[in-house]
Order: structure tokens, then C-alpha cells, then sequence
């Protein structure tokens, strides 16, 4: 454990703060250990992402680590989810269950054995005690708290059992709790810097092994950590009042613990703190919405900081995965809870996505997702005649990159007209000139300039000398082009699909 001797001074802390960084920086090993819950949401994904980016700007090994222990809530396909997700995200393990290393297996209920070894070691050396105490007694401690406004905590009754009473409850089913002694708790937070808690003074003994044998977070992380010679963890601050215990396993069985780094919390405009019960934060909801990785990794490095670039020009713009581990920096994360800026998001996403078009192959590959996308949306119920052609779609892309956040935003009703074409049957039951049509479609053919303005001014003097009443004139075009009755302007509409392809679609209509 650090010696609290040594924080009497910012030089001294400033030394020590550079020992724990240059500490095994040949040989720094993280974990990202999540527990199977469900989907992987914005704040996991973050935590995930800085364990990353510090190991690899140290030369060291990134671990997953599955914490399965609380089976319960264990959801079945949520560890292949969550790779699935991070892989997407370009974020790769160099040990893991998948992956396989030599320090495995990497799930928790398959290392079982080795915390039942812990703690038996740690019952033998009078460190930990069996607790034969029901839930119901446990439920009158807390309600008695409530009532007297005290915060719940266990009364360490069944710490002072003799021989005989324990005897006596040979038969009952018990939990295993640790002995939490008077140290001050202390140790050095690489974001926080100096943190002390005298735990025991505001906490009962904490349970480090269920009654149905498996062990609680406690014990299974110090374990594991240890065994698997983690260097540095880093997890969200929620989890430090927790590391003084932790501090205090590792003295009682005799290890060095690991470089802490608590990361602040993620929250919302409101303030209150973001939860997994928020779907729209899932890592797969984004991919769905149609966000780049890209866009989310810089979205998300956004907050808290961590990059010595944070305050030049460059913050603007999209930062490949190897620039942000080049800049990452554990010393400028900040300490302080920060509001996710929502709106970033849109502007990363947009920013990538002319990164995407700018070139032939990201231009393909977007052009592949739109296809998709479209087919997904409008073949399911219905018999239609989609413009799926590869030029057409490469022309909507870079029409739309100034007005789109996202691909996803092209198939919604208002823009259902790009795609679909209205079916010959559709144009056979409207009552419309043909001849006037055609004239039109001859008057545009003439047109140079083929925009917002020109057109609408022609669309005006058009019906205004073939004696058209203006309105009907659009609704009838409307249909022509669209086959919808609704969505921008007809002249919007046209732009947006273009000279070539309202020619051809007013052709149909002849």
C-alpha cells in the first residue's frame, strides 16, 4: 500500500505520480472487464475505449475480462454482442476469451476455483468470517437505519462468534465477509490524485463470497487482477469508494495492488447520471442510426478529456484511433462529472461522413449501406420500383452531405420520392395532358441552370402561359415525379433528383 507519508508535498505527490506512470511501463496490463447484462451503452463504451487507448500508448496488453458471476443477470449473447460492437469500433483484445493467453480462461465462472482458494486463505489467516446471518435479520438492520435516518450498514454480528456458536450453525447456509480493519484507506488516484476513506468507519463487512458459492466483485477483481498481473485499472468513479476495500484485500493477502484511474462520470443535459436503461446509448443503436465509428470514437473522447490536443484547432476535426492513442495523456482526464454535448455528435458523424465521400472506396462502401438501408425499408411490405442504380445513389451522397447527419436520414417518407418511382399503373389512373407534359419536359431539357430558383421561376411562367392554374399544375407534377402527395417543394424535388432523372421520370408519364 502507498505510504500516506509520502503526499506531504506537491513535489513529492508530482514523484509519486510519476513512479506509478513509469511504473511496469514495459510491461503495462489492463482490463476491460464488463459484466453480461445487456448491451453495451456510452459509458461502458467509454471505459472500454481509455483502458485502450492507455495500453497502447504505453506498449502494453489490453485484456477482456467477462465478470459473469452474478448469474442472475447474466443476458444470454450479450459477451458476443459486446466483441461484436467493439470490433465494429475497431477497439481488438490481445488476450480475451476468444482470443485465448496465458493467463485465461477469461470468463469468471470458469475460474471458480481460484476464489474459493482465496477465500479459504483468507479465512485461515482470520482476515475473513463465515456470516450465518438471514435476510430477514439483514432487512430489520436496514429498515432500523431508514428509520433512524443512519446509513445501512451490517452490524459485523457474526464477526465475534466463538467455537460453539459456530458449531452450532454448522448447518445453516452462510456468506463469506471480509474483515475491514481501521486503515485510513489511502492511496493515489491517477485522476484524482490523493484519496483517503476509512472504510470501516462508514461500512460494515462486505460479503466476498454468496451463499451460492460464487464470489461477489470484491474478491473476484482483486483475484483476477492479481493473477493476471493487471498494472493499472481504470473504471468508472463510481467504483472508488469500492478501492479502499480492495487496497485492504490486497494487503491482508499480501500482494502489490495495481495503479488505480477513476474515470468521472458521463451525464446527461439534466444532470442526472446515464444508464444502461437508456437504449438509445447502446453501442448496437448507433450502429442502426447509422453513426460511424469514427464519429463515435471522437464523440466520446469529447468528453472528459485526456489528449494534450484538447485545446488546438485540430479538436474540429475527426481524429484517426492512432492519433488519439499518440495523444492520449491519463494526466489531463479530468476530474469533474461531464455533460455529454449531444450535438457533437451530428457534427463528427457529418464530418466523417464527407471523409467517407471524399474518397472511392468510403464513397462505394457508402453507397453499399444506402442500398441496404433502402431495400430494408421500402421492399418488406410492398411491390415497388426502387432507383437503385450505383450513379444515382453516389449523386443523392453528395447532394445530401451538407444537409445530413447520418445515411439513415435519406429513407424516411419525406425523401421516399428519391427512391421510389410512381408505378405504371399509379401514372395510368391520373387524369393529366400528356402533351403539356411533354412540352414541359422539353421546355426543362433547354435549361441551363438547373436550381431552386430557375426552376420554380419556369414552373410559374410555364403554367401562366399554357393559362394553368399554378396549384394544380404541382399537385399534378407532384404526382408524376413522386407518386407521394407530400414532401419539400416540387422545384426541391427536382433538384434533388436531378436534370437527368426528372427527365426521365416525366418521360414515363408521356
Amino acid at each position: 500500500m502507498y505510504n500516506k507519508y509520502l503526499f506531504k508535498s506537491s513535489t513529492c505527490k508530482s514523484i509519486v505520480f510519476n513512479i506509478c506512470l513509469r511504473f511496469h511501463s514495459e510491461s503495462v496490463r489492463v482490463r476491460f472487464a464488463p459484466s453480461p447484462t445487456g448491451n453495451l451503452h456510452l459509458g461502458g463504451f467509454r471505459t472500454a475505449l481509455y483502458n485502450y487507448l492507455f495500453a497502447k500508448s504505453k506498449g502494453g496488453k489490453y485484456i477482456l475480462r467477462i465478470e459473469d458471476t452474478d448469474r442472475s443477470r447474466v443476458v444470454n449473447g450479450a459477451i458476443d454482442q459486446l466483441q461484436e460492437d467493439l470490433k465494429w469500433l475497431g477497439i481488438e483484445f490481445d488476450e480475451g476469451p476468444k482470443i485465448g493467453g496465458s493467463f485465461g480462461p477469461y470468463i469468471q465462472s470458469e475460474r471458480l476455483s481460484n476464489y474459493k482458494l482465496a477465500a479459504q486463505e483468507l479465512l485461515n489467516k482470520g482476515y475473513a468470517y463465515k456470516c450465518y446471518c438471514t435476510e430477514k435479520r439483514l432487512d430489520l438492520l436496514r429498515r432500523d437505519a431508514i428509520r433512524t435516518r443512519r446509513i445501512p450498514r451490517y452490524d459485523n454480528k457474526c464477526r465475534s462468534l466463538d467455537a460453539e456458536e459456530i458449531e452450532q450453525k454448522k448447518n445453516m447456509n452462510f456468506v463469506i465477509r471480509f474483515k475491514l480493519d481501521q486503515d485510513d484507506g489511502h492511496f493515489h488516484d491517477l485522476v484524482y490524485r490523493n484519496v483517503t476513506r476509512n472504510v470501516a468507519a462508514v461500512e460494515g463487512d462486505p460479503v466476498i463470497v454468496k451463499s451460492d458459492g460464487f464470489p461477489t466483485y470484491h474478491l473476484a477483481n482483486v483475484v483476477d487482477d492479481h493473477n493476471m498481473q493487471i498494472t493499472h485499472v481504470l473504471r468508472g468513479v463510481e467504483w472508488q469508494p469500492s478501492t479502499s476495500k480492495h487496497i485492504l484485500l490486497y494487503k491482508a493477502f499480501g500482494w502489490t495492488p495495481p495503479n488505480f484511474a477513476h474515470l468521472p462520470l458521463l451525464m446527461n443535459i439534466d444532470g442526472t447520471k446515464l444508464s444502461k436503461r437508456q437504449n438509445d446509448i447502446t453501442i448496437s443503436s448507433y450502429r442502426h442510426k447509422g453513426i460511424y465509428p469514427e464519429a463515435l470514437l471522437n464523440f466520446v473522447v469529447s468528453c472528459g478529456g485526456g489528449f494534450s490536443d484538447n485545446q488546438t484547432k485540430s479538436k474540429t476535426r475527426i481524429k484517426t484511433l492512432d492519433e488519439l492513442i499518440s495523444n492520449f495523456d491519463i494526466r489531463l482526464i479530468n476530474s469533474n462529472s461531464c455533460q455529454v454535448p449531444w450535438d457533437k455528435l451530428d457534427f463528427f458523424n457529418r464530418a466523417q461522413l464527407k471523409i467517407e465521400l471524399g474518397t472511392v472506396h468510403g464513397r462505394k462502401k457508402a453507397v453499399e449501406q444506402l442500398k441496404y438501408t433502402i431495400e430494408n425499408a421500402f421492399l418488406k411490405n410492398e411491390a415497388v420500383d426502387l432507383d437503385l442504380s450505383e450513379s444515382h445513389l453516389e449523386n443523392i451522397l453528395l447532394w445530401s452531405v451538407e444537409r445530413i447527419t447520418n445515411i439513415n436520414e435519406l429513407v424516411n417518407e419525406n425523401f421516399k420520392f428519391i427512391w421510389m418511382k410512381p408505378s405504371e399503373s399509379s401514372l395510368q389512373t391520373m387524369n393529366y395532358d400528356k402533351e403539356l407534359i411533354m412540352q414541359l419536359k422539353e421546355h426543362l431539357l433547354n435549361m441551363d441552370s438547373f436550381d431552386v430558383d430557375n426552376l420554380g421561376e419556369t414552373l410559374h411562367k410555364f403554367s401562366k402561359s399554357n393559362n394553368i392554374i399554378y396549384s394544380k399544375f404541382m399537385k399534378t407534377l407532384r404526382n408524376i415525379i413522386s407518386g407521394l402527395k407530400q414532401g419539400p417543394s416540387v422545384s426541391e424535388m427536382m433538384v434533388i433528383l436531378g436534370k437527368e432523372d426528372v427527365i426521365a421520370r416525366l418521360s414515363r408519364a408521356c
